[in-house]
């Protein structure tokens, strides 16, 4: 971090509220979303770091959602949906601001398109990652307007929602049944990339390969983590593709960006309830950033959680493929396939006109 951009990450950050008392006095290393940090050195790094990424939590006062008499607020139940969008915006953030993982908020920002990528996710229906359009989409499956949703199907909502995205396309990609199938990643990324033309032209090029977001549901352990998957989350934590992943414990759902070497997780929380906010009348964004540090022992995070990895180029993902299969061990979090194990006919199933909701959404309780 330069000499001006910390200057700037102080100003921000003394005298107000933010948690940079409550990071390590001494020397320990955080990891987040690819990035190693040094406390104490780093803390004002660290800060605008997790200020800079964007903060989504529950609202009241937007328009109403499925009709006249739909809620208006999403306090007690769409906090997994506000995960979601939080890991999403990430990718949306590296895929399309030239810093990407370096691109660091400030107040007052004038970037055209931090602003664009913002306005995709605020509460308006026509917004793209609305929470009405999220949970609009999630009902015409079956989910109940107000329903809590899970890991894997809030990963479903966005991969479907995202097949109709024209103005700033991006492909994703959900693995089922614990496998990540490189054919049908690749596959998706082929199928995407060319252009449909009315005219056949032999100086035709394909667009090659459009931004990949990876969402890998999972569920390591019956009613606590298994403790063998604890170092496989901290490797994907170090990788410079990682979105994190999104999760939480019994109750709460929180988008995890990082740890310590103390065996903390660190998370962004959206449980807090702020009132809508619509950024494309107003220059407000501020309630979409927060300074707050959030830690959990990784004993605390519910069992059933899913990945999240961004790749903007192919040979972005083909670094990441190749750093997974080196670094997991004998018996991983998730198996990587060329194809479908589980196609014995050789025929394509993948499942990317399927939405498979969850099954164990009531695990989780609704506070």
């Amino acid at each position: 971090m330069n000499s001006a951009a910390l200057s700037l990450a102080a100003s921000m950050f003394e005298g107000s509220n933010s948690d940079i008392d409550n990071l390590p006095d001494t020397e320990t290393i955080l990891h987040i979303l690819g990035i190693e940090y040094k406390t104490p050195n780093d803390s004002y790094a660290i800060l605008h770091d997790i200020a800079s990424k964007f903060w989504f939590t529950y609202r009241t006062g937007f328009a109403p959602i499925g009709g006249p008499s739909g809620p208006t607020k999403d306090t007690g139940w769409g906090c997994m949906m506000r995960c979601g969008q939080m890991m999403l915006a990430e990718g949306y953030v590296r895929f399309f601001l030239p810093a990407g993982r370096y691109f660091r908020w400030h107040p007052q920002l004038v970037d055209t398109t931090y602003w664009d990528i913002l306005n995709m996710f605020i509460d308006k229906r026509h917004s793209s990652y609305s929470i009405q359009q999220i949970v609009q989409m999630g009902n015409s499956e079956g989910k109940e307007i107000g329903q809590w949703f899970g890991p894997n199907t809030i990963a479903q909502v966005l991969r479907r929602i995202a097949s109709n995205e024209f103005e700033r396309p991006i492909n994703v990609h959900v693995a089922m049944d614990n496998t990540l199938v490189l054919d049908e990643i690749r596959k998706l990324c082929q199928n995407h990339s060319k252009v449909r033309k009315t005219t056949k032209n032999p100086n035709d090029k394909p667009e090659g390969w459009k931004p990949l977001i990876i969402i890998i549901p999972l569920r390591l352990g019956l009613t606590n983590v298994n403790t063998e998957y604890i170092d496989q989350l901290k490797l994907c934590f170090r990788l410079p593709q990682t979105l994190g992943c999104i999760g939480g414990k019994p109750s709460h759902a929180h988008y995890f960006i990082g740890y310590s070497e103390t065996d903390e997780l660190l998370y962004l929380d959206p449980h807090v309830t702020q009132p809508h906010v619509d950024t494309t009348s107003t220059a407000d964004d501020m309630s979409y950033h927060c300074d707050r540090i959030n830690r959990m022992k990784f004993s605390g995070l519910d069992p059933s959680l899913a990945l999240g990895f961004a790749c903007k180029t192919e040979a972005e993902f083909e670094d990441l493929i190749t750093k997974l299969k080196k670094n997991l061990p004998s018996k991983p979090m998730f198996e990587i396939c060329q194809s479908n194990p589980f196609d014995m006919r050789g025929k394509d199933v993948a499942h990317h006109d399927v939405l498979t909701l969850d099954s164990d959404d009531d695990d989780f309780e609704v506070v």
